[in-house]
């Protein structure tokens, strides 16, 4: 899968996006089949006025399933990556999860009681 990276105000280095892709590669990697796309956007919250505080936006788009959608603003690059690597899993494991919930409920209601 493919996983757009988008920077503003940071530069965009060969090791930041070979980070990106691996750590965000990792944190969805077991939910493949329901994402169609990923992006994320790194952006210096301060630009030019200097400061240290980092943004990390995370988009996905699931197949028959809502966008997942969120911001995390760090002191560092990379920690901002890796809160939002930790909350896209976590989120998506519970969005999957409530997908297949209602499928087994119905499969087990669905099944012959012995008479």
């Amino acid at each position: 899968m493919r996983i757009d990276l988008h920077c503003e105000g940071v530069e965009a280095a060969p090791v930041l996006r070979d980070y990106v892709t691996r750590r965000m590669g990792f944190a969805i990697g077991r939910f493949r089949d329901h994402i169609q796309w990923a992006r994320v956007k790194v952006a210096d919250v301060n630009g030019p006025r200097g400061g240290q505080d980092k943004r990390c936006v995370v988009q996905l788009r699931l197949r028959n399933l809502p966008d997942v959608v969120f911001a995390i603003t760090q002191l560092d690059v990379r920690a901002a990556i890796d809160q939002a690597a930790e909350r896209v899993a976590r989120v998506l494991a519970q969005r999957v999860r409530r997908v297949q919930r209602p499928n087994r409920a119905r499969i087990a209601s669905m099944q012959v009681q012995p008479a």
